[in-house]
Parts: structure tokens; C-alpha cells; sequence
């Protein structure tokens, strides 16, 4: 990720603190210096280089992990990507408030949160390449999803409930995936 594009994310995130996702303009975020066309054309852009920013964040986080196994890996790289999330909690929240609002601006991030779970399948060494990679991506994708929405509800500061949920939904993925063998 470009410096530019890091100082887009950060403005965003820092003025989602004291606004909504719907009042948030562009002209809000993109300061004189960078330049709209070139980076950032419509709000959609704005939540795609967001997500760009917690993939770049992750990749640096994941440098020095220790390779163990496939459950365990994915276990702590997804653990790294909520807490990076953490850390702008409240402009996360304001951002999923949002789009529960708006189905159709979720759809049109769908290939965008895809290629963060390949980021995020490649850093944990989870082959997702071929028929049955395809399939892994996807359950990956609901994985993830579905702890999501269980940090939505965790108020606790060791994200005690994420990591619960995060665990039981690797289990019942792996059962699942037993099938696909």
C-alpha cells in the first residue's frame, strides 16, 4: 500500500470517530494534496482502500509468526485482523452499521473482502488454489463473517467472546471440510 493511500485510510478512520458512515463526504477525507481521480472516485473506493489497509497492517503483523498448524494459523492470522479492527472499533461498527443498512454496497465489496481472505489464507499457509481452494475461500469467507458479527456484540478488551466464536467456527469449518476430502 502506497503512502498516499495508508494517509486515505487513516482520515477516514479518524473522521469516522466523530461522524456517520452516511454523513462522511469524500471532500472530508481526501485532503488539498491527493489528488481524487487518482486514487479515490466514490465512497465504495474509500471502504475498498479501508480494507486494502487492515490486508497491509496484517501482512507487517504476520512477518515473525510461527508456522504451526493450518487450524492454529488461521486461527491467530484472523485474531490479528480483528484486532487491527479493534484498534478503530467505533469507525468499524459506524462502517457495518452502514451497510446493514445498504445490502447492495456489501455485494459490491464482496470481491474486495475475497481477496482479504486470500491475503489472509495465503499468510496463514491455507491452500485455497483449485476446485476445492474455491470452496475453502468461501468457508473461510463465512469463518470470518460469521466472528465478525460476534465482535460486533464483544465488549470485552481481551475479545474474549471474537476468540470463542472464532474457535467454534474453525471446529465446525473443518468438520465441514472432512466432507470435501
Amino acid at each position: 500500500m502506497i503512502d498516499v493511500e495508508k494517509k486515505i485510510a487513516e482520515i477516514t478512520l479518524k473522521k469516522l470517530t466523530n461522524k456517520s458512515w452516511s454523513k462522511l463526504s469524500l471532500d472530508d477525507v481526501l485532503v488539498k494534496n491527493i489528488k481524487k481521480k487518482k486514487y479515490i472516485n466514490t465512497k465504495n473506493d474509500l471502504l475498498k482502500n479501508l480494507n486494502r489497509y487492515v490486508d497491509s497492517i496484517l501482512v507487517e503483523q504476520t512477518k515473525y509468526l510461527e508456522n504451526s498448524t493450518t487450524k492454529d494459523m488461521l486461527f491467530e492470522v484472523l485474531m490479528m485482523r480483528f484486532d487491527i479492527l479493534q484498534q478503530n472499533r467505533i469507525s468499524f461498527i459506524k462502517i457495518y452499521e452502514a451497510l446493514k443498512k445498504s445490502p447492495n454496497n456489501f455485494l459490491n465489496l464482496f470481491p474486495s473482502f475475497l481477496e482479504s481472505m486470500i491475503v489472509t489464507a495465503e499468510l496463514a499457509n491455507f491452500n485455497v488454489n483449485g476446485l476445492k481452494g474455491s470452496l475453502r475461500l468461501k468457508g473461510l469467507f463465512i469463518v470470518y463473517l460469521l466472528t465478525f458479527y460476534a465482535w460486533v456484540g464483544d465488549n470485552t478488551l481481551s475479545l474474549e467472546k471474537t476468540m470463542n466464536a472464532l474457535d467454534k467456527n474453525l471446529d465446525q469449518a473443518e468438520k465441514f471440510g472432512k466432507y470435501l476430502n
